[in-house]
């Protein structure tokens, strides 16, 4: 059992909640979290790692109270326990070179603590983060700590904004459409693009199958195990 420290709204339906003594985990990487106490036992819910504080061993997750295992959590206050596992899932690599990241709503959950690791691993590192939502920003001065450009778009198409190019290593997480059009734009200039896919799941460590997807392969891949981050041409054919 974990103790919450945190459970905020920040913006309609869009909360922060963070545990304490909590084990470490790399950027991409999710947790299930449960509700002691609850009636379905499968109400668990993988959240990806928003941050985490190394020195108070506090890992934050930003999430979206839309289904009710996430309103449930929404309901939780600070003091109460949780139970949290993990870290599960395969996380994003860490290039040497120059990166952008492109996120769209709370798809840019992940990519928060990618930028907090890409930056410290190589400091000199030129990092481009585009945002886009649909109605209302959220966490985006959290953001500016760690990068050197920052694009915000509010109803638009983020994607439109973003220059690929073959240099850059790119990375993404949010709507289907947005990454499938991300995937389109880097494919088109030969650049290397990394998806974090969303699925439900059960187990979050690939015993149930339920979070299986195709590859363009033909293959069929756990998204729980072997992902969620993937190589966007090995999940989308565009």
């Amino acid at each position: 059992m974990f103790t919450i420290v945190k459970n905020e709204m920040i913006a309609e339906d869009i909360y922060t909640l963070s545990l304490k003594n909590a084990p470490a985990g790399n950027a991409g990487q999710f947790f299930m979290l449960r509700v002691p106490g609850s009636a379905d036992p499968f109400l668990g819910r993988p959240l990806s790692i928003f941050d985490y504080d190394e020195d108070r061993k506090i890992v934050s997750f930003l999430y979206q109270a839309k289904g009710p295992g996430t309103q449930l959590l929404a309901s939780l206050m600070p003091g109460q326990k949780i139970e949290l596992q993990g870290p599960y899932g395969n996380g994003f690599p860490m290039p040497d070179g120059s990166v952008t990241l492109i996120g769209g709503g709370i798809g840019i959950a992940p990519l928060h603590y990618l930028t907090k690791q890409l930056r410290r691993a190589k400091p000199t590192r030129h990092i481009s983060v585009y945002l886009g939502f649909r109605e209302e920003g959220y966490m985006v001065d959290s953001f500016k700590l760690y990068c050197d450009e920052l694009h915000v778009d509010i109803g638009g198409q983020i994607t439109a904004n973003v220059g690929f190019s073959l240099g850059d290593t790119y990375f993404t997480c949010g709507p289907e459409p947005m990454m499938m059009a991300a995937a389109k734009a880097a494919r088109k200039h030969r650049a290397k693009l990394y998806v974090s896919l969303e699925s439900h799941m059960a187990c979050g460590v690939g015993a149930c199958l339920g979070c299986t997807c195709k590859t363009t392969q033909g293959a069929n891949r756990r998204v729980c195990k072997d992902g969620p981050v993937f190589l966007a041409e090995e999940v989308y054919n565009v």
